[in-house]
């Protein structure tokens, strides 16, 4: 669900694990996909810290 709602941030492993595509601070252009993304996560593994 996460690379769905926002593919340049988030993408998956080998196995179909999500992993984080963007190191360090998140550019402004993609902090909204990744806020839906956040609010969209049916496991709630995702929070964004500021």
């Amino acid at each position: 669900m996460c690379a769905i709602a926002a593919p340049e941030v988030f993408g998956s492993d080998d196995i179909g694990n999500a992993t984080i595509l963007v190191g360090g601070e998140l550019p402004a252009d993609l902090e909204a996909k990744a806020r839906r993304a956040e609010g969209n996560c049916p496991e709630r593994a995702i929070e964004i810290v500021e």
